[in-house]
């Protein structure tokens, strides 16, 4: 019997302090085309993962800047090692994050895979890089290198509306192929948003790409978005939300809408997080 367990691949919070104000800029940034549901701590997370049924959560913190892989990697720690109680640690997963400009790289990624960290979480607009951009291939090549996978996010940026696209299914193609056997998360369905149809398709031809299911707006009637719900292989699929951003009952019910085959949601909401995770 396939059991109902929900592992949530995409998640944010902050430490308490600075959750409100830094919700607030984000929001602000966004320009009101997204309300967050939820207020970016930690109490409210896991409150929220009741709700919805949620057992774990993979947290996704992002370095904007160099200097912060340090600060991340010691909040991950102790979420892990049960400084923020034994809910924490029990039910969310911690990744980490490396900027692509840290001089240090290699040895940050080696530390992260050290201690036992799976992997790492980018963010092109906000570290200011391109997936394509030869430049980034010795980061990703020691992301491989070091056993971890990497989660970013793909396609468009409600934030960054005026920006040129930097990490599109093509420029994803592009770093898979100049790193063979990277293991990439594409989150929000492989980037779809903000590319032409049938253009996520290409990443099927990298065994190690996955995509998450972080869709923009549960509303939205976007043939494309539900198409690549609906066709990809469940194999490749995992399920994230954005928490957040999204509400994670309202996601894992369009999950369900797309893919009815129970062994479908079994490897979507639950064993390729595991895979990926190795738990």
């Amino acid at each position: 019997m396939m059991n109902r367990e929900i592992i949530d691949f995409h998640t944010h919070n902050f430490p308490d302090a600075l959750a409100p104000r830094a919700v607030e800029v984000m929001v602000a940034k966004l320009e009101g085309r997204m309300t967050p549901v939820g207020d970016g701590t930690l109490a409210t997370q896991l409150s929220d993962m009741d709700k919805a049924g949620v057992s774990k959560s993979v947290i996704c913190s992002i370095a904007t800047k160099p200097s912060q892989f340090q600060v991340i990697l010691d909040r991950a720690k102790a979420m892990r090692d049960g400084v923020f109680g034994k809910e924490a640690a029990e039910r969310l997963v911690q990744l980490c994050s490396v900027h692509p400009a840290d001089r240090d790289f290699e040895v940050h990624l080696r530390q992260i895979a050290d201690e036992g960290f799976k992997g790492i979480k980018i963010h092109p607009y906000y570290q200011d890089f391109r997936l394509d951009d030869p430049r980034v291939v010795p980061f990703f090549s020691a992301v491989r290198d070091a056993g971890l996978f990497a989660i970013s996010h793909c396609g468009l940026d409600l934030g960054f509306t005026e920006s040129p696209m930097t990490c599109g299914p093509t420029q994803i193609a592009s770093l898979m192929r100049a790193v063979p056997g990277l293991v990439f998360v594409a989150g929000h369905l492989g980037g779809c948003g903000g590319n032409p149809p049938h253009a996520t398709d290409e990443l099927l031809g990298f065994p190690t790409c996955y995509i998450d299911t972080a869709v923009l707006s549960v509303c939205d009637s976007d043939p494309e978005t539900q198409r690549v719900m609906a066709e990809w292989p469940a194999d490749r699929i995992v399920f994230g939300t954005d928490y957040f951003w999204r509400d994670e009952t309202q996601l894992a019910d369009w999950v369900r809408r797309f893919r009815p085959d129970p062994a479908d949601r079994q490897r979507i909401f639950c064993d390729n997080a595991k895979l990926l995770l190795k738990l």
